[in-house]
């Protein structure tokens, strides 16, 4: 088994200096020659504001459609139930016989 520091250090690959030379020139060329087309930013932009258009109806629709059963809620909150009609007609002494209304045992169905 080899030691560390005798491993070679050298790279596996070796490329010549005027092959990098010509590729850097090429890919430099067909970075200047390549401009991007007025076209596809205008398509790039009108698919984003799309997108963004859907995202916001999406969300307005759930917020209306979550919201819509809130007030619902709210509403029947509002209104006097049938059992605080019921207490509301009773009187105080009725109140007190409910407070110590004792069951004995629970009746059983069949």
């Amino acid at each position: 088994m080899k030691e560390f520091q005798h491993i070679d250090k050298r790279m596996p690959y070796v490329e010549k200096a005027e092959y990098v030379e010509q590729l850097v020139h090429q890919v430099t060329e067909n970075a200047i020659a390549r401009k991007p087309q007025p076209k596809t930013r205008v398509a790039k932009l009108t698919t984003s504001l799309m997108a963004a258009a859907s995202l916001a109806l999406l969300i307005g629709v759930g917020v209306n459609r979550y919201m819509q059963p809130m007030a619902d809620v709210v509403a029947q909150a509002q209104g006097e139930s049938p059992f605080d009609e019921f207490l509301g007609e009773i009187s105080d002494e009725e109140a007190q016989l409910l407070a110590c209304y004792d069951l004995e045992e629970l009746p059983e169905y069949e």
